[in-house]
């Protein structure tokens, strides 16, 4: 994993092909880590250490340079014609505006915790964190209870004055920034989004799945706790293994679970204890960050087996896990001996399943 440092010369690197471009890079990220501080980027979830907001921010930015390409046509001028990333006058300030809204992406996460010393609070309107530190000396930092998710998309464009210089609104032009705004607001949106908008949010999602197998590591991560609760399953016989209508194939070092009856099953379980899982996209992606399942080589989380019925072959689609995660140790000595083959073409029906 990249140092802070390491992220940062990368990402100036990107920007380097213009000297000014590099110089207001430089300012604009000591302007934006003085407005976020050591904050963590979220509780419990990703990038929940201290200084874990920066990171991640710098993470998604570097991301999305890497990532640009400059082919998406942006600003109609006034005599008619288009001007696109690919303009040689205007795209490195596309470029630089790319970097800006990734790396602003979460900004409005601030306003998701109390910040409080010497009988103040934190205002992040007014204040950088910073700037409130070295007043108040020793703030302390606690998570607003009442936060709502995704509101902190909306939110980051109020404070975009702490990081942006009249010399970057200069460079950028009023059209970048227009749309800088833009793609801020549409953060987490499940509408329609700006291409733009859309780099962001895939640079975001790159950097939530590399910090995720640290996460699954932890018992009372959602990842533990789905295998947690797999195992559960399986121990009160509830969830079948190599008979008949099993939920779970087991084949030497390989264990295929079915989806999505599986996952539903153990959603139905932590929903009585009040715990919800992400969706089944997000989670078959956590797992895969995790190391936990295998994918084709499409890429698909979800893969199609064939297993033996009563009557012939039967197709299933299943996620593949190391056998010593998923089935408790005590239990394998009991399973009847089977065999699945594992298809190298998914079937319609294990391609639906991985794109719902």
């Amino acid at each position: 994993m990249l140092s802070v440092e390491e992220l940062t010369e990368k990402i100036l690197y990107w920007l380097s092909s213009e000297l000014r471009v590099r110089a207001l890079a430089e300012k604009l990220l000591q302007r934006f880590a003085e407005t976020v501080g050591d904050l963590p980027a979220s509780e419990k979830h990703h990038h929940s250490e201290a200084g874990g907001l920066y990171r991640h921010s710098l993470e998604v930015a570097l991301k999305a340079l890497e990532e640009f390409e400059g082919d998406i046509i942006m600003e109609p001028r006034s005599d008619g014609s288009i001007d696109s990333f690919r303009s040689s006058r205007n795209r490195p300030r596309w470029q630089y505006a790319t970097f800006i809204g990734a790396l602003c992406h979460d900004l409005g996460k601030v306003f998701d915790v109390e910040v409080r010393g010497k009988g103040e609070t934190w205002s992040p309107i007014h204040d950088r964190y910073c700037e409130f530190g070295r007043r108040i000396k020793t703030p302390v930092a606690s998570w607003d209870p009442e936060r709502e998710h995704g509101e902190h998309a909306e939110r980051s464009g109020r404070l975009l004055h702490h990081v942006l210089s009249p010399e970057d609104v200069g460079y950028l032009g009023r059209p970048r920034v227009e749309h800088l705004y833009r793609c801020l607001a549409e953060g987490h949106s499940k509408g329609m989004a700006s291409l733009l908008s859309q780099l962001v949010k895939q640079a975001d999602q790159a950097s939530v799945e590399q910090a995720q197998p640290a996460i699954a590591a932890r018992p009372d991560s959602k990842i533990g706790l789905l295998i947690q609760t797999f195992q559960e399953l399986i121990r009160d016989g509830q969830m079948w293994i190599n008979i008949p209508g099993a939920q779970v194939w087991v084949d030497g070092g390989k264990t295929a679970v079915v989806v999505p009856v599986a996952i539903s099953m153990a959603r139905d379980r932590l929903k009585e204890r009040d715990i919800a899982l992400p969706p089944n996209t997000n989670l078959y992606n956590m797992l895969r960050s995790a190391g936990l399942v295998e994918s084709d080589e499409r890429g698909m989380n979800v893969q199609s087996i064939q297993v033996q019925g009563k009557h012939g072959p039967i197709s299933l689609s299943a996620l593949i896990f190391p056998t010593e995660k998923v089935v408790p140790n005590e239990i394998l000595p009991t399973l009847p001996a089977i065999h699945f083959e594992i298809k190298t073409e998914p079937n319609a029906e294990a391609v639906a399943v991985a794109q719902e």
